[in-house]
C-alpha cells in the first residue's frame, strides 16, 4: 500500500478535480461523537443486544422491549455532537464550492448538525417519532421523559405507541432519501465510503451505482468487500483523514 501522504495526496487530487461528491457514511462515522455502532468488535452486539430490538415484528408485539434498550441507548445519540470529520464534510461544500451529498445509514443527525443541507438519512432519523395509531409526529426530546422513567410513550389522544422514525429490520428503507442517494451517486465525480462495512442492503449497494468515471474512496478500519475496486483505501480514523484532507487542500 502507497504511503499516507502519497495516498492522501491522490484523494486530494481527485476531490480538487471533482465537482459532485457523495459521502456514504456508517456507524463508524459516529462513534468518535460517542454513538456506539453495531457490528463491531465493541458494537452493541457484541456487547449483548439483540439484534431482535431492532425488529419490526418485536416493536409492534413488544413495545417495552425497545424501550428499555433505548433508556440506555437515546442519551449517547442526543447528546452526540458532531466531530472534525463530520466538519469537513461540510467544509467541502461551504469552503471549497464542492456539490457534496451524503448518504447515511446513521439514525442520527450529525451530518445535518454540521450544517451539510444534503443529506440523505437512508435508515431514518432516531431525532422524531411517529404515533402508530394516527402518525402524529413529535420530536423525540419529546417522549425522553416517559422513557427516562421506564414507561413506553404514548399518544395521549388515542393511546398509540410511539415509534422512533427510524428504519427496524422488516421494514422499507425512505424510498426518497433511497432514490436521491443513488441519483447522487451516478452523478459523482468521487464517492467515499466512510465508516461501514457495506453489509446492510439495501443501503450498502449506493456506491456500486457510480458511473464507471467515479473514484471511490473507502475510509473504513475493517476490509469491506469493495476494497479490491477502489481507487484509494485508508484504515486511519475518518476524522484524522478528512482533517488531513482539508489541510491538504488549502495548501495546495
Amino acid at each position: 500500500m502507497p504511503s499516507a501522504d502519497t495516498r492522501m495526496q491522490e484523494f486530494a487530487s481527485f476531490v480538487q478535480d471533482a465537482e459532485n461528491l457523495l459521502f456514504v457514511t456508517g456507524a463508524g462515522m459516529s462513534t468518535r461523537s460517542g454513538v456506539p455502532d453495531f457490528r463491531s468488535e465493541e458494537g452493541l452486539y457484541s456487547r449483548g443486544v439483540d439484534q431482535r430490538v431492532f425488529e419490526l415484528r418485536e416493536f409492534y408485539s413488544n413495545p417495552e422491549y425497545f424501550y428499555q434498550f433505548a433508556a440506555d441507548f437515546f442519551p449517547s445519540v442526543m447528546n452526540a455532537e458532531p466531530h472534525g470529520g463530520h466538519r469537513a464534510i461540510t467544509a467541502l461544500a461551504e469552503d471549497f464550492g464542492k456539490n457534496v451529498a451524503v448518504s447515511t445509514q446513521n439514525i442520527d443527525t450529525l451530518h445535518q448538525d454540521a450544517g451539510n443541507p444534503n443529506v440523505y438519512p437512508v435508515h431514518g432519523v432516531v431525532s422524531t417519532s411517529t404515533c402508530v395509531e394516527c402518525g402524529h409526529k413529535v420530536p423525540s426530546a419529546e417522549i425522553w421523559p416517559a422513557v427516562k422513567s421506564g414507561d413506553v410513550p404514548r399518544h395521549e389522544v388515542d393511546d398509540g405507541v410511539y415509534k422512533p422514525d427510524i428504519v427496524f429490520f422488516g421494514e422499507r428503507l425512505p424510498e426518497e432519501d433511497l432514490n436521491a442517494s443513488v441519483k447522487a451517486a451516478r452523478e459523482s465525480d468521487i464517492v467515499v465510503v466512510a465508516g461501514t462495512s457495506l453489509a446492510v442492503y439495501p443501503a450498502a449497494g449506493i456506491p456500486r451505482a457510480r458511473s464507471p468515471e467515479s473514484s471511490l474512496v473507502i475510509i473504513n478500519k475493517d476490509e469491506t468487500p469493495m476494497d479490491a475496486q477502489a481507487d484509494l483505501v485508508f484504515r486511519e480514523s475518518i476524522a484524522d483523514v478528512m482533517g488531513d484532507l482539508i489541510d491538504t487542500l488549502n495548501g495546495q
